[in-house]
């Protein structure tokens, strides 16, 4: 299992796709929060703007379809924290587009290289191949992740000076470990359907569709029909979802909601881990 390891490693550094993946990564971090800093002075220029702008935020657990960030208008004036800010672009869904596309990328690469049918034969059990792949996965989004932190967190000191500061290291580290569960969760997911389906393509656009909240109309609709059965129960399943527990699980959530959301990581990142582990195992190599 080491050495399965050890080699997945060694592919994934030497892949130009997860050099540009993070160089990508980069660049997004800072045009997020360059774009953070116009909607700042749009508010400045627009009351009515900054109106809107405090019933986005005050209603955030509302998911819209697309990738979006909300400046808080506290900042036109105020202080600027730089969990809050992590928080807002992390919870847009950026991170999430990056990890599907790496993902999707990485885990059917070896299909066309021939890397699994060589060394497939060698192993008693197929299945740590799924499970290696994860592993480096897991490294790979964790730097993903502290990199979009320091680089938003970066640009946000550069923008703003003075009126950047750290605020609460637990809160800011209690959200991140929160997301990463989440995220990863996600990755699993992709990696998953992308063994079921030895396909790229497939597993990137159903990534990216769910990470971009194509999938709130089905939320909708599944909420209603569980409503007109029972009423008085308030369900709502984006609350059991991924792509709805990166949204809500923000830095200023209460604690039974990033509970919640780190419960959904985890139990998502096992059951499909198990599952891509299966596939692998009884599926004949190619």
């Amino acid at each position: 299992m080491f050495n399965l390891i050890k080699m997945d490693f060694y592919r994934m550094l030497h892949s130009v796709s997860t050099w540009v993946i993070l160089a990508i990564t980069v660049v997004l971090a800072v045009f997020a929060v360059s774009m953070t800093e116009t909607d700042i002075q749009a508010m400045t220029e627009d009351p009515q703007y900054a109106n809107e702008q405090q019933g986005e935020v005050d209603g955030n657990e509302d998911r819209m379809i697309g990738i979006s960030t909300t400046a808080n208008p506290e900042w036109v004036d105020g202080d600027i924290e730089a969990g809050e800010l992590i928080s807002t672009q992390v919870s847009s869904g950026l991170l999430v587009l990056l990890c599907v596309i790496f993902t999707a990328m990485f885990a059917s690469a070896e299909q066309k290289n021939g890397y699994v049918k060589n060394i497939a034969g060698q192993l008693p059990n197929r299945g740590m191949l799924a499970l290696s792949k994860l592993a480096v996965l897991a490294v790979q989004l964790c730097f993903l992740l502290a990199v979009f932190a320091l680089v938003t967190a970066l640009t946000g000191a550069l923008l703003w000076g003075g009126r950047f500061y750290l605020g609460s290291v637990f809160s800011l580290l209690r959200f991140l470990g929160v997301q990463y569960l989440l995220h990863l969760g996600f990755a699993s997911v992709i990696l998953f359907l992308s063994i079921l389906s030895r396909s790229s393509a497939f597993s990137m656009v159903v990534g990216l569709l769910a990470g971009m909240g194509t999938l709130v109309p089905i939320y909708s609709m599944v909420n209603k029909l569980v409503y007109d059965i029972q009423p008085d129960w308030k369900f709502d399943i984006s609350k059991f979802t991924l792509d709805g527990n990166v949204l809500m699980a923000s830095i200023g959530a209460a604690p039974g909601t990033m509970v919640r959301a780190a419960v959904v990581g985890g139990v998502f990142l096992a059951v499909c881990a198990l599952l891509s582990m299966a596939v692998m195992q009884k599926r004949d190599i190619r």
